[in-house]
């Protein structure tokens, strides 16, 4: 059972499949294997690189905002197309923050799949613009996430065509968990792999490739989305959604999926400020010069608040994308280190 813990702080072959029930079943370790497999040929396989981070810690960067599309998404999109076969090839839609969009996107480009996004008017303007320069079509929904997955699934029952969920989907999530799987087989002295959590799925693949090692998840607490899911025992939707990390962190509902893999598996969710996500975004860009988004910081900003100081070492944080605006950081205060 998990705790939860407020701390301070592209064309190819298909397999033919005629019933689709990665929207009801549940992934397994096994399927997170026989996804890295699938997916090998398309994806890069993204370094790890080990530090001393905030207090001296022994961390393993785990940098997944080098992948194809800048991030992590790329992986269960790829699955999911893979494994939708001929029911994807009249095109696919989906509603996404960004990076979801951008990786089945990517993905759809890759395998020679037609992609809609409807996107929510919140997403940065460089996340729209990867979007279109990807080729795919983009709907911009007035609103939130909720509102932009609303716009997805009527429209994908109205042409008929399949919607690919973001992370309620045991293709996508076992599609995710590739990127622990190889976290851990390049560091197997890892103790804790630490992941920020959205909807779900990276959290909920991260269970199923951790073997046997503790997994904590990160959320900012303006969106404590699996957090609330936790302490309720179910999915609750949340009723606002109050974080600058809000375009890759804001699902605002936790996935059926990505919540029973949480429920049995996940130690326990953390919850961080802003201000520490931007503090760890800062300190990345300025001792490694790595660029990442704000949510993809959520791990490092729990480690630098001392929230992970109980917890099995190294820690092993997936630094999952890299979709944000360089312009917007802030300048280097102190000499380039580690």
């Amino acid at each position: 059972m998990c705790r939860v813990h407020e701390g301070r702080g592209r064309s190819t072959r298909f397999a033919s499949r005629r019933v689709d029930k990665s929207v009801r079943t549940l992934p397994t370790p096994e399927d997170v294997v026989a996804a890295a497999a699938r997916i090998a040929p398309w994806i890069r396989r993204t370094p790890i690189v080990r530090v001393q981070g905030p207090g001296a810690r022994p961390v393993v960067l785990k940098l997944e905002s080098l992948q194809r599309s800048g991030s992590f998404k790329l992986r269960g999109a790829l699955n999911k197309l893979l494994r939708l076969g001929k029911d994807a090839r009249a095109g696919v839609i989906t509603a996404s923050g960004g990076n979801h969009g951008l990786g089945l996107a990517w993905a759809g480009w890759l395998l020679g799949v037609p992609v809609q996004v409807c996107v929510p008017s919140t997403v940065p303007a460089i996340k729209r613009q990867a979007l279109a320069a990807a080729a795919a079509e983009v709907q911009i929904i007035d609103g939130g996430y909720p509102d932009a997955e609303r716009a997805a699934r009527n429209r994908a029952r109205a042409e008929g065509r399949a919607y690919v969920h973001a992370y309620d989907d045991a293709d996508v999530v076992a599609g995710q968990g590739t990127a622990l799987l190889e976290l851990i087989e390049d560091a197997p002295d890892v103790g804790t792999l630490v992941v920020a959590v959205g909807g779900g799925g990276l959290a909920a693949g991260a269970t199923l490739a951790a073997g046997g090692r503790r997994v904590v998840g990160v959320e900012p607490y303006g969106v404590p989305t699996m957090y609330n899911a936790l302490r309720a025992g179910k999915p609750v939707r949340l009723d606002a959604i109050e974080s600058i990390a809000a375009d890759s962190l804001g699902a605002g509902l936790a996935g059926d999926i990505p919540f029973r893999l949480c429920k049995a598996g996940l130690d326990r969710v953390e919850l961080v400020e802003d201000a520490a996500l931007l503090d760890a975004q800062r300190w990345l860009w300025e001792h490694l010069r790595l660029v990442v988004e704000l949510g993809a910081a959520a791990g490092l900003a729990a480690l630098a608040n001392g929230q992970l100081d109980g917890d099995p070492a190294p820690i092993g944080i997936l630094l999952c994308g890299g979709n944000a605006d360089p312009g917007r950081l802030s300048p280097p205060a102190s000499p380039v280190g580690s």
